[in-house]
């Protein structure tokens, strides 16, 4: 083999190294979220409110991500967060506009009321039940 075939094959190998790092750390968040979400299921419910979010490119992929920002009472104002990922920028932007401002239900675990899960159904329904400006 060659150095250039050498050099070649290493910088393939790292290319896809990196590929399949970020595909696995994408995949394996999804699963926590869901996971999560899962688990929840028993927590009792208290009225949130979306304070807002920002958007940011997801390292070494084409996909953003939206971070909403929320707040909710339990003994005391918290606050906490959601995650979710796009494929565009302008669906992440779209996506944060549109949830800004928005009351949500948020699960929370009764031991520990810092501990909380905004679900994506209740994201879903907001999103779907939202007037459209097309």
């Amino acid at each position: 083999m060659t150095p250039g075939t050498a050099r070649l094959c290493k910088y393939i190998f790292r290319v896809v190294s990196y590929f399949v790092a970020a595909w696995g750390a994408l995949f394996i968040r999804r699963w926590l979220k869901r996971h999560r979400e899962r688990v929840a299921q028993s927590w009792p419910l208290v009225d949130g409110f979306i304070l807002g979010g920002k958007v940011e490119r997801i390292r070494k992929t084409s996909y953003f991500r939206a971070t909403l920002q929320y707040t909710y009472f339990v003994r005391e104002y918290r606050t906490g967060e959601y995650t979710h990922e796009f494929t565009t920028e302008a669906d992440a932007d779209a996506f944060v506009r549109l949830m800004k401002d928005t009351r949500v239900h948020i699960r929370y675990k009764r031991s520990n009321p810092g501990k909380t899960v905004l679900e994506q159904s209740v994201v879903e329904q907001h999103v779907l039940l939202a007037p459209r400006t097309d």
